[in-house]
């Protein structure tokens, strides 16, 4: 074998791909780190070669490699059966299979390869590459200065099959980049050699992440939509802060008339630790018909105005041009159902320790009555904490000895204020009546309390609490019967006029204890019981207060400007049983007998058995109805984490007796229960095919199961109860019957109703570099099929096929 080495400056030879352009453009001035193997001009220019037979024309100015040829550059191997080099006119030709190897790009292989290093243009006929499952195949590929390769009468695929592609894109003119983006016109799809699809061009992308382009359209037709064209667009990704899509659906209907296609617009934007949120606007064209059609407008944004995420601004909703333009247009059920258009912006700060502010703009529209409520704005301050903050010093001293500053540290104050103006937009379909109003007003509530204990036993905690109202109504008429009360607008500066005010104040007296009792019996693992009881008793006292006739509540402010008097003393009583036993019984290792083992030491759980919540008072100011509900709550742990409650309400008054306002023994007006637990199982089992390493196949399941049950009844009559039940299953499941196989399905059984109420099964198959899945809904809102067969690789290339029906 021969060896040599030559000393040349040869001009680049391009090696990356790029976008769909075919004509040149300015190039881009590029980083000399990431050059390709002949765009490096810097250092010295060595070409190494061997071969079996060299022959060099002085003359001419040329030489053959001939037989097992090899050509090194720089980080390039350039292997071919005969490499001919023309130095005088700077042409490098290669034949008989040559593979060009790189370190930072794919091998390349072809039968012929011819190169000019004045132009810097390259071609290679009947070339293949491979590079991350990803195949291209052309008759003649050119490479360019600029880093571009086109490809003539060539193929592209990612499947990974070599010997048999099961898919793969050809077309007359395609441009590549590697580990970039390919684009292709015309192109046509081919499945198993069978051309099933043909475009007017196609621009994939070859490597994850964003990237500008054209959407892949999805075809499709069944009896309800007709024909259809979706998802066909454009996604435009500037930079990694926000990308905007633009696609819209071509939806022939069951009529042919095109009502139901869609337009849709979507933009999406993030920061990290700063932003985050999207944009989206649908608009439902019947028969695309711009003035005869209606929109939907969703929006989400989350952002941290400050670093220390102290002060947010975050928002979430969405608007509707009509009560029914969901319904009549959307062909999912997810949408289909939601028939509400809410939407809320919403800023939050948080100042030093104990002072927050919330700024709130909102409206709720229910898309079934037509009701909407704004709120426009609503603002909330509170602030709370110890009324006095001694520093640290000599007042801590004096604290332990009981002194003055000791006490004037348990007093606590909380001061809350709530502003808000709403506007209420509806129609009394019974009576036939038009109900828009309008509220504005104030809430302010100052509260002072003092933590204190006697005899270090009982906690006690006096309170004082002032309210101050404000409102823009009052009533017009105050002196008629209620159900006669109208409402004016008092607020109008014009007029010297500024709405009404109101103020109440309270005051209470709050004493606590618990009392523990403890019996250690050791019986087996069971090793204590222990009972608390919680009694609490307070007094609060509230004077009549009944000055402010004309003041006309908010509604949704607490405002509460008439005031009865109050002198009431509350009860209630706690009842906690917990029981301890030995989770897992100790072991300490005995040396004289050898015993080597590690030692344990004793681990204990505790479960509560038994809780019970029991609350009443009695008003000594009240003429009449002195006693209040008694309150009980009882729950049962059933579970290790589970508590069982059920919840009652007793009244000392029969209100459906002859004497419904004569104290008699506590009835029973309402009691309820609400039950509901999930469930999850997961594993393999056994598919009964042995392995190559004579061990069986195991395939994975699972298995969901959440059951609810709700109940509560409520004495409508002396002797009759109203009982309101909800009762329900859910079901999800998913095997794999066989390697490629993954069935799953899920129900909802309705026990009111004595019927399964949804049902959804789930095919999903991989063949090999693809993936079919198959989804029936047989019930519910959105009941249909669906079949869609896409690329693996390639999720927006599909073929897909679906019915559905709404209801």
């Amino acid at each position: 074998m021969l060896f040599a080495t030559a000393v040349f400056a040869p001009a680049a030879f391009a090696q990356d791909m790029t976008r769909f352009e075919l004509e040149e453009r300015e190039q881009v001035e590029e980083d000399t780190t990431e050059v390709d193997w002949m765009n490096d001009t810097t250092g010295t220019d060595t070409i190494e070669y061997h071969a079996v037979d060299l022959v060099y024309d002085v003359e001419k100015e040329t030489f053959n490699l001939n037989n097992n040829a090899q050509l090194k550059y720089r980080t390039a191997t350039l292997d071919a059966d005969t490499i001919w080099f023309d130095q005088r006119n700077s042409v490098l030709v290669a034949g008989g299979g040559p593979i060009l190897r790189e370190t930072k790009n794919p091998s390349l292989s072809g039968m012929r390869l011819k190169y000019n290093m004045k132009s810097r243009i390259g071609e290679i006929y009947y070339a293949t590459t491979y590079q991350d499952n990803q195949q291209l195949n052309g008759m003649e590929v050119r490479r360019l200065p600029d880093q571009r390769i086109q490809i003539a009468r060539g193929d592209f695929s990612t499947c990974n099959d070599f010997t048999h592609q099961h898919f793969f894109f050809y077309g007359r003119r395609m441009v590549v980049k590697p580990k970039e983006t390919i684009t292709a016109r015309p192109v046509v799809l081919n499945i198993a050699d069978v051309p099933v699809a043909v475009l007017p061009m196609i621009v994939a992308p070859l490597k994850s992440g964003r990237k500008s382009g054209l959407l892949t359209p999805k075809f499709g037709g069944d009896q309800v939509q007709g024909y259809y064209l979706r998802n066909l667009g454009f996604y435009y990704a500037p930079n990694d802060y926000w990308d905007a899509t633009i696609s819209g659906d071509i939806i022939e209907g069951d009529e042919a008339r095109f009502e139901r296609s869609t337009l849709t617009g979507l933009v999406r934007y993030n920061k990290r630790y700063m932003l985050d949120g999207n944009l989206k606007y649908t608009a439902y064209l019947n028969e695309f018909d711009f003035s005869n059609s209606g929109y939907d407008i969703t929006f989400s944004h989350n952002q941290n105005l400050t670093p220390d995420r102290k002060h947010t601004l975050s928002g979430t909703g969405s608007f509707v041009s009509d009560q029914s333009v969901r319904k009549d247009n959307a062909l999912d059920a997810e949408t289909i159902l939601n028939q509400q258009a809410n939407a809320s912006l919403t800023y939050s700060g948080k100042f030093g320790t104990n002072k927050s502010l919330t700024v709130k703009a909102s409206q709720d529209h229910n898309l079934v009555t037509g009701f909407i409520r704004r709120q426009l704005p609503d603002i909330r301050f509170n602030m709370s904490g110890p009324l006095f903050d001694f520093e640290t010093g000599d007042d801590e001293v004096a604290a332990a000895d009981g002194s003055f500053f000791s006490y004037l540290k348990k007093l606590n104050y909380s001061f809350s204020n709530h502003f808000n103006y709403e506007m209420e937009e509806g129609r009394d379909t019974t009576l036939d009546m038009d109900t828009t109003a309008k509220y504005v007003g104030y809430t302010g509530t100052y509260s002072l309390d003092y933590s204190g204990s006697l005899f270090n036993v009982i906690n006690i905690t006096p309170r004082a609490t002032w309210s101050g109202f404000w409102t823009g109504q009052s009533w017009i008429n105050p002196e008629d019967s209620s159900k006669y009360w109208k409402r004016r607008t008092s607020l109008d500066p014009e007029h010297n006029t500024y709405g009404e005010f109101a103020y109440n104040h309270n005051y209470s007296l709050t004493a606590d204890t618990k009392l523990y009792g403890i019996w250690v019996p050791e019986i087996g693992r069971f090793t204590g019981l222990r009972h608390i009881l919680s009694p609490s008793v307070s007094y609060t006292y509230a004077p009549e207060i009944d000055t402010v006739k004309y003041f006309a509540p908010h509604p949704h402010l607490g405002q509460s400007p008439y005031q009865r008097e109050q002198q009431t003393v509350g009860f209630s009583l706690g009842n906690d049983l917990d029981l301890k036993y030995l989770k897992v019984v100790g072991h300490r290792p005995d040396s004289a007998k050898g015993d080597t083992s590690k030692a344990v030491e004793d681990q204990y759980g505790n479960r509560r058995l038994l809780t019970t919540r029991h609350s009443v008072s009695y008003n000594f100011a009240a003429d009449s109805l002195n006693f209040s509900d008694i309150s009980s709550t009882f729950g049962l742990q059933i579970l290790p984490d589970y508590l069982f409650t059920i919840t009652t309400r007793h009244s000392m008054y029969h209100k459906y007796s002859m004497e419904p306002n004569k104290v008699r023994f506590p009835e029973l007006t309402y009691w309820g229960y609400d039950f509901s637990r999930s469930f999850h199982w997961s594993g393999t089992f056994n598919a009964g095919l042995p392995s190559q390493m004579g061990k069986y196949e195991m395939r994975k399941w699972s298995l969901g199961l959440s059951y609810r049950y709700s109940f509560s009844s409520t004495r409508v009559g002396k002797d009759l109860f109203q009982d309101n039940i909800s009762h329900s299953t859910s079901i999800t499941a998913s095997f794999q019957p066989t390697v490629n196989w993954e069935v799953s399905y899920s129900t909802q059984y309705d026990y009111n109703e004595g019927k399964f109420v949804t049902h959804k099964f789930t095919f999903n198959r991989t063949l090999h570099c693809w993936q079919l899945d198959f989804t029936w809904t047989p019930t519910g809102p959105a009941a249909g099929w669906s079949f869609a067969l896409y690329v693996r690789d390639l999720p927006d290339i599909k073929l897909n096929a679906g019915s559905t029906e709404t209801k």
